[in-house]
C-alpha cells in the first residue's frame, strides 16, 4: 500500500485506481474530546474570538465552498499557524455530484479529501476528524475503506442532490467504520436512528447560529462599556 501522498494534485492519474492498485491512505483513530466544542467555519475565522479557549473549545471545520477549501487542500504547505490555535480540524468537504453521478469526479475529490486527512494527520501531528463524503456503491472503497474502527468522523447532510444515494452511503459507512461519535452539520434525519446510536451525534453550529452568537456578545460589550462609563 502506498503512502507516499504529497498533495490533491497526485489523483489525477485515475487509471492507478481504477485498476485497484492503490488504496486510499489509512486515517488512524484519535482520542477526541467532544465535549462543549465550537464548530467553526475555516473560512470564518473571525468567529474564533467566540472562545476564549480555541486550544481547547475549537474544532476548525470544512463545510464551506470547494472555492475556499482549495488552499487548505492543495496547498503543500497548509496554514498550520491557523491550524495549531484550535483544538481540532476536520479534513475537507469536497463536493460529490451524486445527481448526476459523475464518478471520476466524485472518485477525484473523494481522494482529494483523504489525501488531505492523511497529510493533517501524519505530515503535522493534528487531531483530525475525517470527513465522509461519497457517491453511488463504486466509491465506497475509497471513501470508507482504510478508516480504523471507531474513528470519530463528521457528516453534512445540506445541498444533498440524491438522499437515497446518500442514505445508502451513510448505512454502508456506519457498518464499516462503526465510528465513536459523528459530527453532523445540517439536519440529522429520523431514518438515522434505525442505523446509528443518534445520542453519539454531535450536533455542529450553523455559521448562522455562530453570527448571531457573535452579535449577541457584542451588543452586550456594547451594553457594558455604556454602563461602566
Amino acid at each position: 500500500m502506498k503512502n507516499s501522498f504529497q498533495t490533491g494534485n497526485d489523483v489525477l492519474d485515475f487509471n492507478r485506481y481504477y485498476k485497484g492498485k492503490d488504496e486510499s491512505p489509512i486515517f488512524r483513530k484519535q482520542y477526541i474530546d467532544l465535549n462543549d466544542k465550537l464548530f467553526i467555519p475555516i473560512d470564518d475565522l473571525g468567529l474564533l474570538q467566540l472562545s476564549k479557549n480555541p486550544e481547547r473549545e475549537v474544532i476548525l471545520h470544512q463545510f464551506v465552498k470547494d472555492s475556499r477549501q482549495n488552499k487548505f487542500v492543495l496547498n503543500e504547505k497548509p496554514p498550520l499557524d491557523i491550524f495549531q490555535k484550535v483544538y481540532s480540524v476536520t479534513s475537507s468537504d469536497l463536493s460529490v455530484d451524486s445527481l448526476h453521478s459523475y464518478e471520476v469526479f466524485n472518485l477525484g475529490n473523494i481522494l482529494k479529501s483523504r489525501i488531505n486527512a492523511y497529510r493533517l494527520q501524519n505530515e503535522f501531528d493534528l487531531i483530525v476528524i475525517l470527513t465522509l463524503i461519497w457517491g453511488e456503491e463504486q466509491t465506497y472503497d475509497f471513501a470508507f475503506g482504510n478508516v480504523e474502527k471507531g474513528s470519530v468522523v463528521a457528516v453534512s447532510s445540506q445541498a444533498i442532490e440524491n438522499l437515497e444515494i446518500f442514505k445508502k452511503g451513510f448505512i454502508q459507512a456506519v457498518k464499516k467504520i462503526e465510528p465513536e461519535n459523528i459530527c453532523w452539520y445540517g439536519k440529522v434525519f429520523d431514518w438515522v436512528s434505525d442505523y446509528y446510536d443518534t445520542s453519539k451525534i454531535i450536533q455542529m453550529q450553523t455559521r448562522t447560529q455562530l453570527i448571531h452568537r457573535k452579535q449577541m456578545l457584542e451588543r452586550l460589550k456594547g451594553q457594558t462599556a455604556l454602563f461602566s462609563a
